[in-house]
């Protein structure tokens, strides 16, 4: 064989060499990073995990919550509703009251202008009958 070719193949064979070395390092680096990453994965789903047992609590109190609020409204929109039908009695008992007030006004105000009147008449002519006597 040829003294350059034999250069050039302990050349190869060298490289060869190295880039099994940086292969092997590469490879050793990524598993210990695969194990890291293993690592961590693994306290992440242990972190849910406990997130989601000490969550399921808060969850049914919370659901609980919800529930008792929403008989509370129900039962406030019920009490709503009875004082609505209260306020309606209420305003047409006003609207009766107010239809007798009238009524009353209607039937009386003729007599006590006709009182008045008379009163008014008497008060005139005890006046005028008084003034005749101190004359």
């Amino acid at each position: 064989m040829d003294a350059t070719l034999l250069v050039f193949l302990y050349i190869a064979l060298g490289a060869c060499t190295i880039l099994m070395i940086v292969a092997a390092v590469v490879l050793i680096r990524a598993g210990s990073d695969v194990e890291r990453i293993t690592k961590t994965v693994e306290s992440m789903q242990r972190d849910v995990h406990q997130m989601k047992e000490q969550a399921l609590p808060v969850l049914a109190k919370t659901s609980e919550a919800l529930d008792r609020a929403n008989t509370s409204l129900r039962k406030l929109e019920e009490q709503v509703n009875t004082l609505g039908g209260g306020v309606r009695n209420i305003a047409a008992i006003a609207d009766d009251v107010r239809e007798l007030e009238q009524s009353l006004i209607a039937r009386v105000r003729p007599a006590l202008e006709d009182l008045a009147s008379l009163v008014t008449g008497v008060a005139r002519g005890v006046t005028a009958f008084a003034r005749k006597l101190t004359n």
